[in-house]
């Protein structure tokens, strides 16, 4: 895939704008994760969605369709977490039937790496997003602005695409490899947090771990490996907990047991899960940093 020209972004003669806020979403499956992110095309951004999880590009064309919204303002890249051939499986079962668990934790290369690179290819893409809808190339998602969305959905994918890339086929991950793979997934994130200009949106699944500070279990995204989790709210602005009741869905700042961050939102339960206030506090920061401005010139 070319690299497009790195051009940079426009922005108004007398004020930086402001970067997009970020936000963290976490939530079980069927919380109306994907499906809440055209909300962002509702207030007027264009989106940007890296797909992880199969199926995610239905929930957004059922979401267009069923809004009436402008299909052209949406654009998505589906890179999903490596599908291991019949023969690297049965490889997988024989090494499992002959050797034993430290033996396999031992092996030092991993297996078959050169068919698990799909994290490298989530960072191609992110350096150059092309749009499998329409075949167009955008460049690189941190020269964006703040007139457009960028998505991740979901964390979870990235997950298991970092700690393939350092295991491959092999059955089993060392605590080394691990921390490896986390290394690479926090990196990915703080790039995306603190360099994105545009809207950033992280979609993520719950898990359940133990907080080491307050010795107690807790809600928190599903990260790789134990130690991440608690460290990647902290680049978020908006840090939210999806949840269903019944046929509606909702957003929380204010759920027991989850690190939970509002900054745009209000500190509160069933907020509705829509993007377009989250522009709206943006849209209010900005107006107050140009009057700022302005007073100075």
């Amino acid at each position: 895939m070319p690299d497009a020209p790195a051009a940079p972004p426009t922005t108004d003669s007398t004020f930086d704008p402001l970067k997009g806020s970020s936000t963290l979403v976490l939530g079980g499956v069927g919380t109306g994760k994907t499906y809440s992110l055209t909300t962002l095309m509702e207030a007027g951004l264009e989106l940007f969605v890296q797909i992880t999880d199969p199926g995610g590009e239905e929930s957004l064309l059922d979401a267009v369709s069923d809004k009436g919204l402008d299909i052209n303002k949406l654009h998505w890249n589906y890179t999903p977490p490596a599908i291991p051939e019949w023969d690297t499986l049965i490889h997988m079962a024989d090494m499992v039937k002959m050797m034993g668990y430290k033996d396999l934790g031992e092996i030092k290369q991993g297996i078959n790496k050169d068919k698990y690179q799909q994290y490298w290819a989530v960072l191609q893409n992110f350096k150059n997003f092309h749009c499998q809808r329409t075949g167009e190339d955008f460049g690189p998602v941190d020269f964006f602005t703040p007139d457009r969305a960028l998505a991740v959905d979901t964390l979870t994918g990235i997950n298991q695409m970092a700690l393939d890339m350092v295991v491959g086929a092999k059955p089993t991950a060392h605590v080394g490899e691990y921390g490896v793979g986390m290394k690479a997934e926090e990196m990915l994130l703080m790039k995306l947090t603190g360099a994105c200009k545009c809207f950033l949106v992280v979609n993520g699944h719950t898990d359940r771990g133990v907080d080491e500070v307050e010795q107690k279990t807790k809600t928190r995204i599903e990260a790789l490996g134990n130690k991440l989790a608690p460290k990647i709210p902290r680049t978020f602005s908006d840090v939210v907990l999806a949840y269903r009741e019944g046929s509606q869905f909702f957003w929380s700042t204010t759920a027991t047991n989850v690190d939970l961050k509002r900054r745009a939102l209000p500190l509160a339960e069933k907020i509705t899960p829509d993007y377009g206030q989250i522009v709206e506090a943006w849209k209010k920061r900005v107006k107050t940093a140009q009057a700022t401005a302005s007073k100075k010139a």
